[in-house]
């Protein structure tokens, strides 16, 4: 398990979360194909907001997801989950300074189909 710092593009938001990189993923659902992320899953009380909690805005158009972006740049930084009674977040690799995304090898999730 390791710690990564990240961010939004400006700055506004900053979060680290706590994860051992073992199921990088991407969605093919309409709403993640337009944004491009790679997600890895993180358990809810590994994720910490360290600043722009206030800059952070709710989008969400299922009953069990809530995608949290910077108000001011617009970048998706984490997804919260909340199914079967389990809660975690889905956060944007993309976010972290420190994750090469290019040499990860993410699993497709079938969004488009399963959701």
């Amino acid at each position: 398990m390791q710690t990564h710092q990240a961010s939004c593009h400006c700055g506004g938001v900053e979060f680290e979360f706590t994860t051992d990189l073992s199921a990088p993923m991407e969605c093919n659902c309409s709403f993640c194909v337009r944004r491009g992320a790679i997600f890895h899953r993180v358990e809810d009380n590994d994720v910490v907001v360290k600043r722009g909690e206030d800059l952070l805005t709710r989008y969400g158009n299922r009953e069990f997801s809530d995608h949290f972006f910077c108000s001011r740049c617009g970048i998706h930084c984490f997804t919260r989950i909340n199914f079967s009674g389990t809660t975690f977040h889905n956060v944007n690799l993309r976010c972290a300074q420190d994750i090469d995304v290019a040499s990860l090898s993410p699993q497709m999730f079938d969004g488009a189909n399963e959701l």
